[in-house]
């Protein structure tokens, strides 16, 4: 009988608790292609809580149809007016790519999405 009160119990927490959990909406988030080409203007702070803030110029238009130092764009269409041109990342994520960013012959492939808070959330690295 005390198991099946433990049990009971613990499930009565869950279901008191449940409302209460968060979930990490990172990679629930539909992430688009963003391709950058290190160098020129482009500019990676620390923000102080472990992260990095990436700021960058738009491509003028699709990324097939090039990019100058510095610059970002997606992979089929320019930036559209009011999309952040700053990349928000954890540092350990952006270690990844961060050393890419500073070479003005490197391409790196970020998918990210627009969080709605002025930056552009890295989910992954790569095509």
């Amino acid at each position: 009988m005390k198991v099946f009160s433990h049990v009971s119990q613990m499930a009565a927490l869950v279901a008191i608790l449940s409302p209460m959990l968060t979930i990490n909406t990172a990679h629930a988030q539909q992430s688009y292609p963003l391709t950058c080409r290190g160098g020129g203007t482009l500019s990676i702070q620390n923000n102080g809580n472990n992260g990095v803030r990436i700021n960058f110029q738009a491509g003028p238009g699709a990324a097939p149809q090039g990019l100058s130092p510095g610059e970002c764009t997606w992979s089929d269409r320019a930036f559209r007016s009011g999309e952040p041109t700053t990349i928000c990342d954890s540092a350990a994520s952006a270690s990844q790519y961060v050393a890419l960013l500073v070479r003005s012959d490197q391409y790196p492939i970020l998918q990210v999405y627009n969080n709605g808070h002025g930056c552009m959330k890295v989910t992954r690295v790569g095509p």
